[in-house]
C-alpha cells in the first residue's frame, strides 16, 4: 500500500519553520530573562528584608538598652537608695489619706490607680524623700523622656511615682503578673508583655492602644536582700518606632518580634492575634541574617527573615508577602509583553519576507514547469519558457537546466509520439493478426464438413461470406472502425455459422442510430460470438445471441448475450481477476495462434483505453452470460495508430 505523501507550500513551510525556530529562541531569551529579573528582584526583596529586620533589632535593643540603664542606675544610686529607705521608713507613718503631691513646675496631677490603693498624707520628711527622687530620676531620664514612668516599690506595696507624674500610693505587689518572677530573678531584669495604661500620654500608633513595657528589677541591700523593686515604663510607640515606620513606608512588610517567653510584643495592639512566625522560623530553619520562602497558616507564601537580640533572647520576625515582592515586576510585565508581542510580529515579519523573498522564484519556476504540456511542446509558436529571475546561484542552475530540459523535450518529443504510434500499430496488429488464422482454421473445418455431406449451394454461400469477412480483416489500414461496419462483419460470420446450425441458432442485433457510426477497435465483437460457440452453446438447441450498443456519457459500450449458462461465478471471477493483472507486454511477447479470444480482445482494449477499458462478464437469472466491453469516445492519444503514415 502506497504512503500518501502531503505537500506543502514553500512559502508556508519556510515561513513555518524559521518562523517557529526564531520565535522558539525569543521565547527563551524572554522567559529567561523574566525569570532572571524575577530572581533578582527576590534577592533584592531579601537583602532589603534582611537589612530591616536588623534594623529594627538593632532599634529595639538600643531602646530596652536605654530602659536596662535606667534602671541600673536607679539600683544603684546612692542618692536614689538612701532616700528611697528613707522614704520607706517615713511612710510608715503617713496618715490613713494618700496625699498627691504636684511637680515643681506647679502643675496638678491626679491620683495614681494602682489596684488596692491605699490613700494617706505624708510626713514633710517623706515628701521630701520624694521629691529628691524626682529630681534624681528626671535628671536620668532626660528631657527627651527616656521612660515614660518609673515606680519605687518598697517590699510592702508602698511606692513613689516619678517621670511624667510625682506621687505616693501603695499596692497589691502580688496583684502585679510580673513580682514573682521578679523576686525569683533576685535583681536581674524582667521586662513584661505589652500591657494597658490609660494614666500615662502615649505616641505614634499608640494613642489609641496606649500599651506600654516595664523592665522591673529588685532593689538589693548591702547582704543582698530586697530592699524595693525598680519598674521602668516605657512607650509601645517609642520602642517600636522603627519598625511601625518600616510598616508604613513598604506595603506588604509586617514585622513580629516576640520576647523571650515567646510572647508577641509586637504588633501590640493585638498581641494574640500575630501568627506565631517564630514558630515557623524554627520550622524552617532559617538563620539570622538570612531569609527563605514559607507558608502561613492561611496558606499564603511569604519571604520571611528573622534576627536575635542577644542580650534579651528577643526575636524579631520580618515578613513580606510574595505579592509584594513581585508587585514592582508587574510595570515590567507590561514592557515585557508589549516588547515581546512587538518581537514576535517584527520577527514573524521578517520571517516572512524572507521566505517570500527565497521563493519568488520557485513560484515562477513552478508556473514556468505547468505550462510545459504535449501541446506547448508541439506548438511551434510557443518556443520560450517565462524566465525566473533569482540571484541565488541554486535556483538560477535550476532555472537554466529546466529551459535546456525543456528544449530538448521539444527536439525529442515528436519523435517519441511517432515511435509511440508505431509500437502501439504494431502491437494492434500483433493482436489482429492471431484472429485471422484462428477463425480460417475453423472455417475450413466447416466447408470440409459440408463437402462431405454434399451442401454445395451451401458451400457457395458460405465461401461468399468468408471472402466478405477476409477481405474485411485483411484490410490493415483501419485500427478503429465504425461500429456498423464491426457488427457488419459479425453479422457476415453469424450468416456462416447459421449455415451450419440452421434454425438451431437464432441472434438479433439492437442498435441505435446514434450508436452505428462510433469508432471502435477492429475486430472486438467476432472473438466474443466466436467463444459463444466453443462454449456457451453446450446444451440443447434453440441458441439465442443478442448483440445491443448504447452511450452512457463520455463511453460507448457494447453487449453480446448468449444463453449459455455454462460459466459459473467462480470461472467469471477467475478470468476476470486474471484478465485484470495481465502484463501486456510479456503477454504480446509470449502470444500464440489459436486460443487467444477474450485475452485478445482484453489486450486490444487496454492498449486503446487504459484506465478507461471495460471489459465485464456478467451471469443473469435467466441462465445467460453477458459479455460488456466498452471505453471512451476518444482513445488515448498516445495510442492511436498514424494513420496517415499507413
Amino acid at each position: 500500500m502506497n504512503k500518501i505523501t502531503k505537500h506543502y507550500s514553500q512559502t508556508l513551510y519556510l515561513f513555518t519553520v524559521y518562523g517557529s525556530f526564531i520565535l522558539v529562541l525569543l521565547g527563551i531569551f524572554f522567559a529567561v530573562t523574566y525569570y532572571k529579573y524575577m530572581v533578582n528582584i527576590r534577592n533584592e526583596a531579601a537583602r532589603s528584608l534582611e537589612n530591616m529586620c536588623a534594623s529594627i533589632s538593632n532599634a529595639v535593643e538600643t531602646q530596652l538598652d536605654s530602659l536596662s540603664a535606667i534602671s541600673l542606675n536607679i539600683v544603684y544610686s546612692n542618692l536614689i537608695k538612701s532616700n528611697f529607705k528613707d522614704f520607706s521608713n517615713n511612710y510608715n507613718t503617713f496618715q490613713e489619706q494618700n496625699q498627691t503631691f504636684a511637680q515643681p513646675e506647679g502643675l496638678s496631677f491626679p491620683k495614681s490607680t494602682a489596684a488596692q490603693e491605699e490613700s494617706s498624707t505624708p510626713n514633710s520628711a517623706a515628701r521630701e524623700n520624694a521629691e529628691t527622687i524626682h529630681h534624681v530620676v528626671t535628671a536620668m531620664i532626660g528631657a527627651y523622656q527616656s521612660a515614660s514612668d518609673i515606680r519605687l516599690y518598697t517590699m510592702d506595696g508602698c511606692y513613689v511615682e516619678s517621670g511624667y507624674w510625682l506621687s505616693t500610693s501603695k499596692a497589691d505587689l502580688s496583684s502585679f503578673s510580673w513580682y514573682d518572677e521578679v523576686v525569683k530573678l533576685n535583681g536581674y531584669k524582667y521586662i513584661s508583655a505589652p500591657h494597658t495604661r490609660r494614666d500615662l500620654p502615649a505616641s505614634g500608633k499608640n494613642l489609641d492602644t496606649r500599651k506600654f513595657i516595664s523592665l522591673v528589677r529588685l532593689f538589693l541591700g548591702a547582704d543582698g536582700s530586697p530592699e524595693g523593686i525598680a519598674e521602668v515604663v516605657q512607650d509601645c510607640g517609642k520602642i517600636f518606632d522603627l519598625a511601625s515606620q518600616l510598616e508604613d513606608s513598604n506595603d506588604g512588610i509586617q514585622a513580629y518580634i516576640y520576647n523571650s517567653r515567646r510572647e508577641a510584643v509586637y504588633p501590640y495592639s493585638d498581641p494574640l492575634a500575630c501568627e506565631p512566625y517564630r514558630t515557623f522560623v524554627e520550622q524552617n530553619q532559617i538563620g539570622e541574617g538570612t531569609s527563605k520562602i514559607v507558608t502561613n497558616k492561611k496558606h499564603h507564601k511569604v519571604l520571611a527573615t528573622q534576627e536575635s537580640i542577644g542580650k534579651y533572647d528577643w526575636s524579631v520576625v520580618l515578613v513580606q508577602s510574595e505579592a509584594s515582592i513581585y508587585r514592582p515586576l508587574h510595570s515590567f510585565q507590561h514592557l515585557f509583553i508589549g516588547t515581546t508581542c512587538l518581537s514576535i510580529l517584527l520577527t514573524l515579519l521578517i520571517c516572512f519576507y524572507i521566505s517570500k523573498r527565497f521563493t519568488v522564484p520557485l513560484q515562477k519556476l513552478t508556473a514556468a514547469t505547468k505550462k510545459i504540456t504535449i501541446d506547448r511542446v508541439l506548438d511551434e509558436h510557443k518556443v520560450n519558457l517565462t524566465t525566473a529571475d533569482s540571484n541565488i546561484k541554486e535556483l538560477s542552475i535550476l532555472c537554466e537546466s529546466v529551459r535546456s530540459m525543456y528544449d530538448k523535450l521539444r527536439s525529442n518529443s515528436k519523435e517519441i509520439l511517432l515511435l509511440r504510434n508505431e509500437e502501439t500499430r504494431a502491437k494492434l496488429q500483433a493482436t489482429q493478426s492471431f484472429i485471422n488464422p484462428h477463425f480460417l482454421y475453423n472455417s475450413l473445418t466447416n466447408i470440409s464438413v459440408m463437402a462431405e455431406e454434399n451442401m454445395n449451394g451451401e458451400i457457395v454461400t458460405m465461401c461468399q461470406a468468408l471472402c466478405i469477412y477476409f477481405r474485411y480483416i485483411s484490410s490493415s489500414g483501419q485500427m478503429m472502425v465504425p461500429l456498423q461496419q464491426e457488427l457488419a462483419n459479425t453479422e457476415a460470420y453469424l450468416k456462416c455459422m447459421q449455415m451450419r446450425y440452421a434454425d438451431e441458432l437464432a441472434y438479433t442485433f439492437s442498435i441505435p442510430e446514434n450508436v452505428k457510426k462510433i469508432r471502435i477497435p477492429k475486430l472486438i465483437a467476432q472473438p466474443i460470438v466466436e467463444n459463444a460457440f466453443k462454449y456457451a452453446f453446450v446444451k440443447n438447441p434453440p441458441w439465442n445471441l443478442s448483440i445491443a450498443a448504447f452511450l452512457q456519457g463520455e463511453h460507448w459500450y457494447l453487449t453480446i448475450e448468449v444463453n449459455g449458462g455454462t460459466m459459473t461465478d467462480e470461472k467469471k471471477e477467475e478470468l476476470l481477476q486474471l484478465y485484470e493483472h495481465l502484463n501486456l507486454d510479456e503477454e504480446l511477447k509470449s502470444m500464440k495462434i489459436g486460443g487467444m479470444g477474450l485475452k485478445n480482445v482484453y489486450l486490444r482494449l487496454k492498449l486503446l483505453y487504459g484506465e478507461d477499458a471495460v471489459f465485464q462478464i456478467e451471469k443473469t437469472p435467466s441462465q445467460t452470460t453477458k459479455f460488456i466491453l466498452g471505453g471512451h469516445l476518444h482513445a488515448k492519444k498516445d495510442s492511436l495508430p498514424n494513420q496517415a503514415g499507413l
